[in-house]
């Protein structure tokens, strides 16, 4: 007779039981033991559950990406080169690392990938810094905010992480302002969501002459840090892909083996305090993917193309985890949080630069699924249970203006925080271009704009009906949603519609790390002379990357935490 459990002793045990249960009969899979060990089998050669735990953990296989690959033999290596600490990375955490390190006194050499500086967005978050000073905005206070995301993670992050980035950030911050200015470039403040319970800013670096975009301007950022750290003696290598670092016998890391891009020949950098990671995220690696966050595989794609170091701003996945790997190789441990991806939800028709559309949303079957007033990262995971992970956002032309009497004030996605909210005008505008190329779908009735996005017209026209009786009401008796914004959608056209899905970026995480960026071994000890900073350290973000601090990776990760480790090794603090 087949042993197992059925649903019955499901409920008969409950689930905690079951699970007992089930790990018992997977672990009666493998031989039963003899000997002295047979003694801890009971009746009917079912084992303990303590053994079946330890008999189920050895059976486990590894990944690929976790077995580390041969060293590369010394004789294959062309060149060397020795320096104090070595950088992998030419993102903005890597330089800025380099030129904090640099400007101390620290011989550091900087070697990437990539061919020249490269980053990507540009939300940078400060709890003060001059420029807000200048403007007259409050300093950020954390509490209750902190509080309230800690909750949102699970209580799942580094909270002691958290505090050292916010108590440091402004006077990081200012630093960075310094060296942007002194290249040439405007530091500004951009617009964020104001029905989050965070700051409604973030730091970005302008290079356009005008602030019409400021959210993509952090590659004059990483420009800026090139130029200083030249001026400081630091020593740039690109188009060189680190391989393994070099670490004996469970000792101090004291380098790292790479390979140019020109020619395949290997060059050793011997670090002679210390190595410091700096390669950004895992996300276009499958089985990393596969591995720590499953549910991100159906938007990079199993069968992936050869990943571009050059790369400045893409969807779909960026870097494959380059320094993860080698961090693992080396015997460091994975950090203990889930998984966190940056998604984005679709925001048209939004009055907040980075919410979902808060007036009627449907899923593809034409049903309200969810309260609407919500960030776009939020609304992502809510398009994810939606049928083919797409929402429409439907509205009339009452609705901006509605929303502005009702005291909300209208920004767009990468607003400068000094520049005036848009206009009802300004708006409808702006969606009857849209719908010229596309962005945007109009209709003079509802039957019409259901055939446009494929809906089916009868369900539509009703939840349309139960919403204006809502706002009529002015109680969402469905979702409870914030009744200012409960806009009635006009009897009579035209409508207006945004297609809203979910688009994936990036994961952040990885190596597990101390509060001083050391990377650590599964008994939370530091792995000598080994470092990491930005997207790439661990336990800061569970559940998902949700914009409610705008920049709180480029802000902490990458410039507050680079900035601190840069001077703590040039300081001598691990000598």
């Amino acid at each position: 007779m087949e042993k197992g459990f059925s649903r019955r002793d499901f409920l008969k045990f409950g689930a905690a039981g079951a699970a007992g249960a089930a790990t018992i009969g997977l672990a009666g899979c493998s031989p039963a033991t003899s000997g002295e060990g047979a003694g801890t089998q009971a009746a009917e050669g079912v084992i303990n559950s303590s053994e079946a735990v330890i008999k189920l953990t050895d059976a486990m296989p590894k990944w690929s990406f976790m077995v580390a690959p041969e060293p590369i033999p010394d004789d294959e290596i062309t060149e060397t080169i020795e320096n104090d600490i070595v950088i992998v990375g030419a993102g903005m955490s890597g330089l800025t690392t380099a030129v904090a390190a640099a400007e101390k006194g620290a011989n550091v050499t900087l070697f990437s990938a990539s061919s020249a500086p490269i980053s990507r967005g540009g939300s940078n978050y400060a709890r003060n810094s001059k420029v807000m000073e200048e403007l007259g905005v409050e300093p950020f206070d954390p509490s209750p905010f902190y509080y309230h995301e800690y909750r949102a993670a699970s209580d799942n992050v580094d909270q002691r992480k958290w505090m050292k980035g916010f108590n440091h950030s402004e006077e990081a911050m200012n630093w960075m302002i310094d060296i942007a200015r002194e290249a040439g470039l405007e530091v500004i403040l951009e617009r964020d969501n104001t029905f989050d319970l965070g700051p409604n800013y973030a730091h970005a670096f302008s290079t356009l002459g005008d602030s019409a975009m400021v959210s993509t301007g952090q590659q004059g950022a990483v420009e800026a840090l090139e130029m200083k750290a030249k001026e400081y003696g630091v020593q740039l290598i690109y188009d060189t892909k680190a391989e393994q670092l070099i670490r004996e016998d469970g000792g101090r890391v004291t380098g790292v083996v790479a390979s140019k891009t020109s020619d395949g020949s290997y060059v050793k950098f011997v670090a002679k305090k210390a190595v410091v990671l700096a390669t950004g995220d895992y996300s276009r690696d499958k089985e990393m993917l596969a591995c720590y966050c499953p549910e991100a595989l159906k938007f990079v794609g199993f069968e992936q193309e050869e990943i571009d170091y050059n790369t400045s701003f893409v969807m779909g996945g960026i870097y494959g985890g380059d320094g993860q790997k080698m961090g693992l190789w080396a015997g460091a441990a994975w950090q203990r949080t889930t998984a966190a991806p940056m998604y984005q939800g679709g925001w048209g028709g939004s009055h907040e630069p980075l919410a979902f559309h808060m007036g009627l949303n449907v899923n593809a079957n034409a049903e309200r699924y969810q309260r609407e007033d919500m960030s776009a990262p939020y609304s992502a995971h809510q398009l994810l249970s939606q049928p083919g992970n797409i929402a429409y956002g439907i509205w009339t032309s009452n609705y901006p203006q509605e929303i502005i009497d009702r005291g909300h004030e209208w920004y767009s996605f990468g607003s400068d925080y000094t520049l005036p909210p848009k206009t009802a005008e300004e708006l409808i505008a702006i969606w009857d271009a849209g719908v010229e190329d596309g962005s945007y779908f109009k209709a003079d009735t509802l039957d019409d704009l259901a055939q446009q996005l494929e809906l089916d017209a009868t369900k539509l026209k009703e939840v349309v009906a139960r919403y204006n009786e809502l706002c009529e009401k002015g109680v969402d008796e469905d979702f409870y949603k914030n009744p200012d914004f409960l806009v009635k959608i006009e009897e009579e056209g035209p409508y207006y519609a945004a297609v809203n899905t979910c688009t994936f970026m990036t994961i952040m995480g990885g190596l597990r790390t101390s509060v001083d960026m050391e990377v650590c071994d599964e008994n939370d000890q530091p792995i000598p002379g080994l470092f990491n900073v930005g997207c790439m350290i661990g336990d800061m973000y569970a559940n998902q990357y949700n914009f409610a601090i705008p920049g709180n990776s480029y802000g902490l990760n990458c410039l507050t935490f680079g900035y601190l480790l840069g001077h703590d090794l040039a300081e001598g603090k691990f000598d």
